[in-house]
């Protein structure tokens, strides 16, 4: 099922950029030690993160190449975000199988009850930032970020986003992002932090 769904510059890009993240690891474990299937089932993944974010968000192109992008969850009407999210899981649980599909469920859970502890309701969420490592060191990551964080401005609203990488907080922290908490998910047994950035 992953060659069903065509693949962008942008959305291999991001699976070169995050095959390491522990999410990503752990909702591809259908793939075992495979690593090309790996990537290649990412590439299918952020496809489908892209036209979500097409339909009920936000999305960002590193360059005109697609070697990186941003996609946000923005103040778009609920409806909206719910017949797209839904649109997305449906076919997630096809691509990622049972065991992804279900450690996905479960670490979205997990993560949502920890933004319970924050007033996020109504703010902008960079859900998914990456620049392809061959294109990394030039800029790209801070310059896909900057359309969106000021479109968060204009709009006056808080953002946040989740991060297990702990050598990026430096990075987000140079875009106006605090460190609200760090917490552990079950799922990955992995570290990963909270950080919000307050309206301007």
């Amino acid at each position: 099922m992953v060659n069903a769904v065509p693949q962008s510059p942008a959305a291999r890009s991001l699976a070169a950029a995050l095959i390491d993240d522990p999410f990503y690891r752990t909702v591809t474990v259908a793939c075992g030690d495979d690593e090309a299937a790996r990537l290649e089932m990412l590439a299918a993944y952020f496809e489908l993160a892209l036209a979500e974010g097409h339909q009920a968000g936000r999305v960002d192109l590193a360059d005109i190449d697609g070697n990186g992008a941003a996609i946000w969850n923005t103040d778009t009407p609920a409806p909206a975000r719910q017949a797209a999210y839904a649109q997305r899981e449906a076919a997630l649980r096809v691509l990622l199988g049972p065991q992804g599909f279900a450690h996905f469920t479960a670490i979205v859970e997990n993560m949502e009850q920890a933004l319970s502890e924050h007033a996020l309701k109504d703010a902008w969420y960079l859900s998914i930032a990456g620049v392809a490592p061959s294109a990394q060191g030039r800029g790209l990551g801070a310059s896909v970020l900057a359309p969106g964080l000021a479109a968060v401005d204009q709009a006056g609203a808080v953002c946040f986003l989740e991060t297990y990488n702990e050598r990026s907080l430096p990075f987000y922290g140079r875009l106006g992002f605090e460190a609200a908490g760090v917490y552990k998910e079950a799922v990955t047994g992995c570290d990963y932090w909270l950080m919000v950035r307050p309206s301007k």
